[in-house]
């Protein structure tokens, strides 16, 4: 709930007259009567919104209308509990939230569980990676049993232990636990 009111906030002191600046232009608080077109506004909100993405999370979304979902989409998500076999904000797995993500971002359909969104996918190598892609994981098993979306900057969205949070593929557990990564 905190971290929801800190973005909540932050977006609202960000798109305050007089806070903004974009292309060298500066909309002074003190003229009430200024206003800006609602597309430059609401532009300039997306712009935001991903900047403030880059600057929490570490990855640099391109300025795109799937970029601005993926955004909105992680931005509800994020922080919301963990539970094997769950499929809702009140508790979800990361087979569920990757086929969530995908069917309200990239209007896809996915299997229920990662080893059958695994056969979904070709194959693709580590270096290939774009945003949107599946990463797999094979955590202590032969199987397949984790899966997350990677966003690019070797960062990836999953929903884990730790709840639904943004994850670098550097860091030594999933470097350890990695498989392979596909792409729809």
């Amino acid at each position: 709930m905190i971290k929801k009111c800190i973005v909540v906030l932050t977006f609202v002191l960000l798109a305050r007259p007089g806070l903004c600046q974009n292309s060298g232009k500066t909309f002074p608080a003190q003229n009430p009567t200024a206003t800006r077109p609602s597309e430059e506004t609401n532009q300039e909100q997306d712009y935001f919104k991903l900047d403030y993405f880059r600057q929490v999370a570490g990855v640099a979304l391109e300025y795109t209308p799937m970029s601005l979902k993926l955004f909105d989409f992680i931005n509800d998500w994020i922080g919301k509990p963990y539970k094997w076999g769950g499929v809702s904000k009140k508790g979800i797995d990361c087979s569920a939230f990757v086929r969530e993500l995908y069917s309200k971002v990239m209007d896809r359909y996915l299997p229920r569980n990662s080893r059958q969104q695994y056969g979904y996918v070709n194959p693709i190598k580590k270096e290939d990676l774009r945003v949107g892609d599946l990463v797999f994981f094979k955590i202590k098993t032969r199987d397949i049993s984790h899966v997350g979306v990677y966003l690019g900057d070797n960062k990836f969205v999953q929903s884990s232990k730790q709840g639904v949070n943004v994850a670098s593929l550097d860091h030594p557990y999933w470097k350890k636990y990695y498989y392979k990564a596909g792409r729809l």
